[in-house]
């Protein structure tokens, strides 16, 4: 189950995990039933940073709210961006507050048309008088200055590695169990080489996301061990690119530790999901090799030489005995090219699956795991972008409709 990190969800999975002790549907007697969405953890982390920027970020987001609070704004500023001769094709967009990755995409958008909003404040008085005007009985932040926009700078710079992370913990069309470690050593990684930056403050901000991912993700114990062997079960990777991420990030004793917990999972996985199924086939296999050997036996006074038959038997036998290591064969056969930019890890699984009959249907259940809730809950969380005070007359008619488009 993947789910926020409301503390309330923790009781939730400890009461579940109770009541659904000794189902035999449930694999491994849910010991791994926990997921924690990565997206918001990374949320988290991202808001940590936020707040060393709150006030850049704020002059940034009015002078945005400002152009397009009307038709006539926008317009004028468009005719700003054709005089600075801004030859960027999009056009400025104003994030949703409580998401950080839309802010992201504000910024860096606002970036490319710092000189058009330079130009529209010298020519539009009623735009220096919006920010002098009070908001809840504060006044505006803004307009942006000089270092408002070197701040806001470094930090879409900054923020970039988060954005991606983000996108690919959210993705819908493709798998991302495989992707959670890849990008947890990438963003701790990020984190530590941007705390020794001589920039004062790009290095406060990453010593402050760096203590909020240390409170998440700085144990193992805090990880599914089910997204681990997602990682193996990608055969671009298998156990060698995981042991050697342990190795970068833990001490040697901690990460062969670790290490070793993930194979014995995949072993205790493969005999569950081996079962009755896997017996008969086994069974089958070593019915034949019998019954080849009797024929063959029988054949051998006739002219077969038993040299030959012997082979004959010990490939059978060979053949059941790498059928009941499974594991063991898939981690020892050749990785695929991990350069490759258009590998399907499910297709790849599919196309194999005659060739580890147990393990593919460990994979196929492993790698459906959702790392993130944000794509689902994403579909209802769209009324506060379309009705916001500058659109608030909109008829409820037009409001739902705008809403089911974009969902």
């Amino acid at each position: 189950m993947t789910i926020d990190n409301a503390s309330s969800n923790d009781s939730m999975i400890t009461y579940l995990r109770r009541k659904i002790k000794g189902w035999k549907e449930v694999v491994l007697g849910g010991e791994f039933l926990h997921v924690r969405c990565c997206a918001h953890i990374v949320n988290l982390i991202v808001n940590e940073g936020l707040k060393y920027l709150h006030d850049s970020i704020a002059t940034v987001r009015n002078a945005v709210r400002y152009v397009r609070s009307s038709p006539a704004g926008l317009l004028k500023f468009k005719s700003c961006v054709e005089r600075e001769k801004i030859e960027y094709k999009g056009l400025v967009c104003l994030d949703v507050p409580t998401r950080w990755n839309s802010t992201h995409m504000m910024l860096d958008a606002a970036i490319k048309f710092q000189k058009a909003f330079e130009r529209y404040e010298e020519e539009d008085d009623k735009f220096v008088s919006y920010f002098q005007e009070d908001e809840g009985g504060k006044r505006k932040i803004g307009p942006p200055l000089d270092d408002d926009w070197k701040n806001v700078k470094v930090f879409v710079k900054f923020l970039k590695t988060f954005y991606d992370i983000t996108l690919k913990f959210s993705a819908t069309l493709n798998v991302t169990s495989n992707y959670y470690f890849h990008e947890l050593c990438e963003m701790q990684n990020q984190l530590s080489e941007l705390s020794k930056q001589d920039d004062s403050m790009l290095s406060s901000m990453a010593v402050s996301m760096k203590k909020k991912y240390d409170k998440y993700w700085g144990s193992v114990e805090n990880i599914n061990c089910l997204l681990f062997v997602a990682v193996v079960l990608d055969p671009r990777y298998k156990m060698d690119y995981l042991t050697y991420c342990f190795s970068i990030v833990y001490d040697s004793s901690t990460s062969e530790t670790l290490a070793k917990n993930v194979k014995d999972t995949m072993y205790r996985l493969h005999e569950i999901y081996s079962g009755d199924r896997g017996e008969s086939v086994a069974n089958a296999s070593s019915g034949e090799a019998a019954t080849t050997s009797t024929t063959e036996a029988k054949m051998t006074p006739e002219g077969k030489g038993c040299l030959w038959s012997s082979f004959v038997r010990k490939m059978k036998e060979k053949n059941v005995n790498e059928y009941k290591n499974d594991v063991d064969r898939y981690l020892t056969d050749p990785m695929e090219d991990p350069t490759r930019s258009n590998f399907d890890v499910l297709e790849w699984w599919k196309n194999n699956a005659t060739n580890y009959k147990v393990l593919s249907l460990v994979a196929r259940d492993i790698l459906a795991i959702h790392v993130s809730t944000v794509a689902s809950e994403s579909a209802f969380s769209t009324g506060g972008r379309i009705l916001d005070p500058f659109r608030s007359s909109l008829s409820p008619k037009m409001v739902e409709a705008l809403i089911c488009t974009q969902n």
